[in-house]
C-alpha cells in the first residue's frame, strides 16, 4: 500500500488538476464575451460556467471518503462508515454565496477598471483573472470541506496540513497539525489540503511537515528568502519567531505590504548601521494591548491611544518590520537578535 504521504499528495494533486480544467473552460467561455454587450454576453455563458463548476466541485468531492479511509488505514488505522454526499458541496463558495453571482465579479471587475480608464483588453483580462481566482477556490474549497466532514463522520478528530510545493509564507505558518473540527485556514488560490490522522495522539508519518520551523529548515537558503522575503528569512535565521514575521506583514508600510493610505502609517526615514538615511518600514500588526509588542511598550509605560473603530489601545512606538531591522543591523547577527528581541519578533 502506498504510504499516506503518498496517498495525500496524489489527492492533493488531482484536486488541482479538476480545478485547473475548470478554470480552462472558465477562460475559453470568458474569451466568448463580447465586451460591447457585456451584459447580455454574461447571460448567456453564465449558466453554462455555473454548471461546469458544480460539476467539478462534485467531482472533487466525490474523492474524499476513499481518500480518508485509505489514508487511515496506511497509518493501521480504521476509519468509520459513514459517507459524504457529493451533492451538497455543489452550486456555493465557502461563504454561502452561489457560484453564479461570486463568479458575476468578473463582470463587475471589467466594467469598473473601464470606468476608470483602463485599456478595455487589459480590464477584460482583469475580469479573468477574478473569474479564475473564484472557480479555483470554489472547487478547492468544496473538496477541502468534504473532506473534513468525511473525516468528521469517520470520527476522526485531527489532520496534518498537506502544504502544497511552492506554498506561500501564509500557508508556511499553518505547517502541523490540527482540529478536523475546525474550519481550514486558506486564501484564494491555496492548493493545501488535509490528511487525516487515525487517532488525536497518532504520530505524524513521514514527509509531513510537523511546524512552521520544520517546513522553514525543508527549505534551501534561496528557497527560504523567496517564500519570507530576504530580510524575513535572515530575521528568522537569527531566531524569530516565524509566525510573528509572516503576520507582521498583513499590516505593514513596505515591501511586500500595504500601502501609506491603507495602513495609516507612513514610512519615515531613518539611518541604517552605516549612518545612511533609509526608509523605515513599519507595521502595526501586534501594536494593540493584546499583542506581544503592545503589551511589552505598555509595560515600559510607553504612550497608548485609541482611534475611534479600534476595540484596544494601541502603542504609539512604531513597530519596525524585518526590512528594516537587518538593515540598521549591517550584517552584526547579536545586533540584529537584540533589534529583533525589541519589536517583539523573537519571544
Amino acid at each position: 500500500m502506498a504510504s499516506p504521504f503518498d496517498l495525500a499528495r496524489r489527492h492533493q494533486r488531482s484536486r488541482i488538476l479538476i480545478a485547473a480544467a475548470a478554470v480552462e473552460r472558465a477562460a475559453a467561455s470568458w474569451r466568448t464575451a463580447d465586451l460591447d454587450y457585456l451584459e447580455a454576453s454574461w447571460g448567456v455563458i453564465a449558466p453554462v460556467l455555473v454548471d461546469q463548476v458544480s460539476e467539478a466541485q462534485r467531482v472533487a468531492a466525490a474523492q474524499s471518503d476513499a481518500f480518508v479511509t485509505d489514508a487511515v488505514a496506511a497509518q493501521g488505522g480504521d476509519a468509520g462508515s459513514a459517507t459524504v454526499n457529493p451533492d451538497a458541496f455543489t452550486g456555493v463558495m465557502i461563504d454561502g454565496r452561489e457560484i453564479g453571482p461570486a463568479m458575476y465579479g468578473a463582470v463587475t471587475t471589467t466594467k469598473a477598471l473601464v470606468g476608470r480608464g483602463l485599456a478595455a483588453p487589459r480590464a477584460f483580462e482583469a475580469g479573468a483573472s477574478f473569474l479564475a481566482t473564484i472557480v479555483q477556490s470554489a472547487i478547492a474549497d468544496a473538496g477541502r470541506q468534504s473532506d473534513r466532514v468525511s473525516m468528521i463522520g469517520k470520527q476522526i478528530t485531527r489532520y496534518v496540513r498537506v502544504i502544497s510545493p511552492g506554498a506561500c509564507s501564509r500557508c508556511a505558518i499553518l505547517a502541523g497539525t490540527a482540529s478536523a473540527e475546525k474550519a481550514f485556514d486558506r486564501h484564494p488560490n491555496c492548493h493545501c489540503t488535509a490528511c487525516p490522522l487515525p487517532e488525536w495522539d497518532s504520530p505524524v508519518p513521514g514527509g509531513f511537515f510537523r511546524s512552521a520551523d520544520d517546513y522553514f529548515e525543508s527549505l534551501s537558503l534561496s528557497e527560504q528568502d523567496r517564500v519570507f522575503t530576504n530580510a524575513g528569512a535572515e530575521a528568522i535565521r537569527h531566531g524569530a519567531d516565524i509566525q510573528n514575521v509572516v503576520n507582521a506583514r498583513r499590516n505593514a508600510v513596505g515591501p511586500g505590504g500595504l500601502t501609506e493610505a491603507r495602513s495609516g502609517l507612513r514610512a519615515p526615514l531613518g539611518y541604517d548601521a552605516d549612518g545612511n538615511r533609509i526608509k523605515v518600514y513599519a507595521t502595526s500588526e501586534g501594536t494593540t494591548i493584546r499583542g506581544a509588542y503592545g503589551r511589552a511598550q505598555y509595560r515600559r509605560q510607553q504612550e497608548m491611544t485609541k482611534a475611534a473603530g479600534d476595540r484596544y489601545r494601541r502603542t504609539t512606538s512604531l513597530r519596525l518590520m524585518p526590512e528594516t531591522l537587518v538593515q540598521m543591523a549591517g550584517g552584526d547577527g547579536d545586533k540584529l537578535r537584540r533589534l529583533l528581541k525589541q519589536y517583539a519578533y523573537i519571544n
